[in-house]
């Protein structure tokens, strides 16, 4: 997952259930090396398979190329006597949510009240209101049996060698007048980090400029401690590069003093 450029959350489903099945393969392998090797592998591995995430689920369903068709041939591939279980507490969890961004998107425009100027009460339509609601309502389903959810998901799912390096965040801002509050439900969902690690790990320099015998620092002088430490390294980069060029230089000094005996001239 590191490797992309751009990790966002659809990136997780696929990436893992990969490395389930490599599991899986090798669990009953010939070498008793390996078996013993993958049995402690898939002791830490659950937490991130059996213990799997809905969030990032979703994340994978809102792809394009794969929606809940792919998840569900996922699923049953891994574990077919409780695929259907995870597919139907996914899709609950994926209507609750967009039912939540519906009402959110409904309280955000009727909330949004403008000031009518002169001109506009006087060439006003009367009709224009009860347009807007209508329009209003068409919008949120009121009036329309299926969703933008619905929509989305009816739509054939986009062929992977047809689309192997797709731009899924630019895929549903080309489709946010289309898809309606959908769109912002899968900003939100793609954009979450699938990354974990622990701050410990991102700072470890931490613990050793911030010690028990000096933990009152000023956060200025530990921004100078941590420049100087850098600088530091810095200047023993570049002085190992000057050593080099003077090496350099003196063995060709070397060479021209052998050549003449009576050495270079002033």
């Amino acid at each position: 997952m590191s490797g992309s450029k751009y990790p966002t959350s659809n990136v997780y489903f696929t990436q893992v259930w990969r490395i389930e099945m490599l599991l899986q393969k090798y669990a009953d392998d010939d070498d008793a090396a390996i078996r013993e090797m993958v049995g402690r592998m898939q002791g830490k591995f659950n937490k991130y398979w059996e213990d799997y995430s809905v969030i990032l689920a979703m994340g994978a369903v809102l792809d394009p190329r794969l929606k809940v068709e792919m998840i569900e041939k996922a699923y049953e591939a891994a574990d077919p006597t409780t695929s259907w279980l995870k597919i139907d507490e996914l899709k609950e969890n994926l209507k609750m949510l967009y039912k939540d961004y519906q009402t959110r998107n409904r309280a955000s425009s009727c909330g949004v009240s403008a000031t009518p100027t002169p001109h506009d009460i006087v060439t006003e339509s009367p009709l224009e209101h009860d347009f807007d609601d209508v329009k209003r309502s068409l919008d949120f389903g009121v009036g329309n049996t299926k969703t933008h959810l619905d929509i989305y998901l009816d739509e054939p799912r986009l062929a992977r060698s047809a689309f192997p390096d797709l731009d899924i965040l630019g895929y549903w801002k080309e489709n946010q007048h289309r898809l309606g509050c959908l769109t912002e439900m899968a900003r939100d969902l793609l954009t979450i980090p699938i990354t974990t690690v622990a701050s410990e790990s991102a700072f470890s320099i931490g613990a050793r400029i911030l010690t028990p015998y000096r933990n009152r620092l000023l956060p200025k002088n530990v921004q100078a401690l941590l420049c100087t430490r850098n600088w530091l390294r810095g200047y023993e980069d570049y002085e190992e590069i000057i050593e080099d060029d003077n090496e350099a230089t003196s063995s060709r000094t070397e060479v021209s003093t052998s050549e003449n005996p009576r050495g270079p001239r002033p």
